[in-house]
């Protein structure tokens, strides 16, 4: 009777899920684990401001970098507790060696050896779900990237400290990938 029980509760869960994973911005991220009891959950009342600090890349440039897949986790996560997309406001920071991330597949290619850039799928769910993707212009500068090479929807700011300066005087809590 038990494994008849878990047996239904399971497929009733899997007939679900797919249903979840459409409605989230970044579908091939998932969510967070669920951990049973746990406190500080996302406030559906609460408006968000975040900055990420994007500081890693994947270890082949042929993968998609983990900081971009947390980032992605992250935002489902708040969605699937409620939160509207009014009350998230993401800004993502790409400077040093994490400029490539948001460069176009020759960039890319030129600069990594990768046969294209893997990140542009979930850069652009990431944009869709309202992340402004900014470069620190001062990196840019240093390691002779044009703002030609960034995808289209990849803004060249003047650095990211100023841009972390601002936004934190604003009341964007800043988290590093």
């Amino acid at each position: 009777m038990r494994k008849t029980l878990v047996a239904l509760l399971v497929a009733l869960a899997m007939q679900h899920a797919p249903a979840v994973a459409q409605t989230l911005p970044v579908p091939q991220a998932g969510t967070m684990r669920e951990i049973p009891g746990a406190h500080e959950l996302p406030d559906p009342t609460l408006d968000y401001k975040i900055v990420f600090d994007i500081r890693s890349v994947a270890d082949s440039a042929d993968h998609v970098s983990p900081a971009l897949e947390d980032v992605a986790r992250l935002i489902n996560t708040f969605r699937k507790y409620g939160v509207p997309s009014e009350h998230m406001h993401l800004v993502a920071v790409f400077h040093g060696q994490t400029i490539v991330l948001v460069t176009n597949d020759a960039t890319y290619q030129g600069r990594t050896g990768g046969k294209k850039n893997p990140n542009t799928e979930i850069l652009k769910q990431l944009d869709s779900a309202g992340v402004k993707m900014v470069v620190c212009g001062q990196s840019a500068l240093a390691q002779n990237y044009e703002a030609s090479s960034l995808l289209p929807f990849v803004q060249m700011n003047l650095s990211a400290t100023v841009t972390f300066i601002n936004l934190q005087t604003r009341g964007y809590v800043r988290v590093e990938k």
